[in-house]
């Protein structure tokens, strides 16, 4: 018997017997079977409607049921005979946070459009206070459907994706190691005054090793360029035999090569040192260095997740079929902590005549220049640093430089990138919501968004909108991803279209341009 996993905004039927499950807070899921052919599916909505200028989507009821009962009658089952089960809908604290009186409206819809459509209800589990795990056999049409203890807390949310809910690292112990006692004093600053424990301050790499012996720091802030030893020969040895998260800092001047080279040794994220210290600059350098430090420190938790037994023993893939639509614009791509190589297997596997990518990616912003010349070898497009104006070309690939956000805008030769400097968006900068967005609002259903792994919800928001303006959109698995937060997040709010692995994404994005050539 086959099992598939149904994420949330989407649905499945099948003519063969399959088991089909799925995890419901405030969503509904409607289940369909034809008792005489033994065809069957279930839909997971997590909205009644959609706002009318979205394109025609499962994660609204409106379109979910219709949807699901045309792909069961496509399938061989009899209009005539369908049956159905309805579930969900609960009062549920949820990760999405889609609103309130969602779960009974989505009820109402299932109940209203069923009936429209003269499909009668053989049973109802709805409303209460409890997410429910469904599993349907879509040709006995068995449903087993059990209230999950945990049904959610502001503490502890629902998190619907089927992946284990995500973790902060909390109580996290700080090392500072800088040679300037300006930025030891400031970072200690900034990390007491957003609760986090600075455990030491160490000027070099021999005061560091002994606070890391004595200490055991949860993290550590390592300059690149200091006496005595250098901050990537420091984290080499770091590696060796003291194992640790470390953000690497670094001044402008100062990056490259070595920040390369500090990722691939195991750094997790990096910073740039201020190279003024007026209150706005230090405001959005706070926000964008604790962020980059709880990440850090949340290595071993994700770790730790990733090695336990799954929740959910079988999941697939999404399967939805690939759409005619318009020509293919521009394809966006973005992420943060931990996407590099994510990022690099994608770049390297375009052909020479992909459409323009933009990247926003606020890692690898940071040694953009030695990252392209890596990309550079075994790769048939050519990666270039953006630049204010730039006009669009097939077969290249524009990162979005640091400190700076980058949009794409309508021009008189087709797509054109707009580069300028701003204040971090959802702690990024480059921030992958402001590229995904302006690129929806500029060409609607000519954009294909792409969301590589990163810490917290960035691009989250940007791919909604590609989304709702007829986009393509697409997520790295969240197994595979060192940092899964804004990938889980988009499929729990069902704004995922695929849900792929690095290697796949060259792959998939080429035959979603083909389809939609002929």
């Amino acid at each position: 018997m086959n099992n598939h996993y149904l994420y949330p905004g989407k649905m499945a039927a099948f003519k063969e017997e399959t088991v089909i499950s799925t995890l419901l807070g405030s969503c509904v899921a409607v289940a369909i079977h034809d008792p005489t052919t033994r065809i069957g599916g279930l839909n997971h909505y997590l909205l009644p409607e959609g706002l009318a200028n979205e394109r025609a989507n499962t994660r609204y009821g409106t379109f979910a049921i219709e949807m699901l009962i045309e792909e069961c009658v496509r399938l061989g089952a009899n209009r005539s005979k369908l049956q159905a089960k309805i579930y969900g809908g609960g009062n549920v604290i949820s990760v999405s946070s889609l609103g309130e009186g969602i779960g009974k409206r989505n009820i109402e819809i299932a109940e209203t459009m069923l009936k429209a459509a003269g499909i009668p209800v053989l049973e109802r589990n709805v409303a209460g206070e409890s997410a429910r795990t469904i599993k349907m056999n879509t040709a006995t049409f068995d449903v087993l459907h059990n209230s999950s203890k945990d049904s959610g807390s502001s503490e502890r949310p629902v998190d619907v994706s089927g992946f284990r809910p995500l973790s902060v690292a909390k109580g996290v112990k700080v090392l500072v190691v800088d040679d300037s006692a300006t930025v030891r004093t400031l970072f200690t600053n900034i990390f007491t005054k957003s609760g986090l424990e600075v455990v030491g301050a160490a000027a070099d790499a021999y005061q560091a090793r002994e606070l890391i012996l004595s200490k055991k720091p949860d993290v550590m802030t390592l300059d690149i360029e200091m006496p005595k030893m250098s901050g990537v020969m420091f984290l080499e040895k770091i590696m060796k035999h003291h194992p640790i998260p470390v953000v690497m800092v670094s001044s402008l001047a100062s990056t490259g090569d070595a920040a390369l080279k500090s990722l691939e040794l195991g750094a997790i994220e990096f910073v740039h040192k201020p190279s003024q210290f007026d209150p706005a600059v230090l405001k959005d350098l706070a926000g964008m260095l604790v962020d980059k430090v709880r990440a850090a420190a949340s290595v071993n938790l994700l770790k730790k997740l990733k090695e336990a037994p799954p929740i959910i023993e079988t999941r697939t893939a999404i399967s939805t079929p690939l759409r005619k639509a318009a020509e293919l614009k521009v394809v966006v791509v973005g992420g943060n902590a931990g996407s590099a190589d994510a990022l690099e297997k994608f770049i390297k596997g375009l052909a020479a005549d992909t459409p323009p990518v933009v990247v926003s990616c606020s890692t690898v912003a940071n040694f953009v220049t030695a990252y392209i010349g890596k990309l550079k070898q075994n790769s048939k497009v050519t990666p270039v640093v953006g630049k204010d104006g730039d006009f669009l070309r097939m077969g290249h690939v524009y990162f979005i430089p640091a400190e700076h956000h980058g949009k794409i805008a309508t021009g008189p030769q087709g797509p054109m990138l707009k580069i300028a400097k701003g204040a971090p968006v959802a702690s990024q900068l480059p921030s992958s919501n402001v590229l995904f967005q302006s690129a929806a609002s500029s060409f609607g259903k000519g954009v294909f968004g792409i969301l590589l792994g990163g810490f917290g919800s960035d691009g989250v928001d940007g791919l909604t909108d590609i989304q709702k303006m007829g986009g393509a959109s697409v997520v790295q698995h969240p197994d595979e991803a060192q940092f899964p937060f804004g990938p889980q997040k988009a499929i729990e709010l069902g704004v995922a279209d695929e849900v792929l692995k690095s290697e796949m994404l060259a792959q998939h994005l080429m035959q979603y341009r083909n389809q939609n050539l002929y």
